[in-house]
């Protein structure tokens, strides 16, 4: 978490453009009990939200050269460990809105929930992470081949929700 709560709109204000040059790292600190007193175990990519992903260097080590070619990764500032955020360079106009299952904030064109993604294939192939235009401060999308290299890794403390699967023919 940020030791700044208002450092929270940094992370969701990442919308693709490329913050390297200005950036300066951002206080952070590790919790290492839940809100019931239950000790946390140990991760590799510490919980910010699914928007902006915390990586230790283990992580960046196993998986730097997938997410390098879509974003950067900006250092945080840390007593505990050596962090980095990654913020996707990466926004795709994939979503496809008309397959997908959406609510909208009333009298408004924003999407409020996402209650059954679809993407548009041909715009995402060949990526291992993105975002898109309409989503820019809720989630980092990221494909098959991210999943199965983390698993591969054998990195701690992270996992993944299944939101859509090309091979699957729905009918119409």
């Amino acid at each position: 978490m940020p030791v700044d709560e208002e450092d929270f709109a940094v992370f969701r204000g990442f919308d693709g453009t490329r913050r390297r040059q200005a950036w300066t790292p951002i206080r952070m600190r590790l919790f290492h009990q839940d809100e019931e007193g239950r000790i946390l175990v140990e991760s590799d990519f510490p919980w910010l939200g699914a928007y902006a992903p915390v990586m230790r260097d283990t992580a960046i080590d196993a998986l730097g050269a997938l997410f390098s070619p879509q974003g950067e990764l900006l250092p945080l500032s840390c007593e505990e460990a050596n962090l980095h955020v990654f913020h996707a360079l990466t926004v795709v106009d994939a979503l496809d809105l008309e397959r997908s299952d959406l609510v909208l904030y009333p009298n408004s064109d924003q999407i409020m929930q996402i209650k059954k993604y679809a993407f548009i294939a041909e715009r995402i192939r060949g990526l291992t992470l993105f975002k898109v235009p309409r989503l820019l401060s809720h989630s980092l999308y990221i494909t098959e081949e991210v999943v199965k290299a983390v698993n591969r890794s054998g990195l701690r403390g992270v996992g993944f929700r299944l939101l859509w699967d090309e091979t699957v023919i729905e009918d119409p």
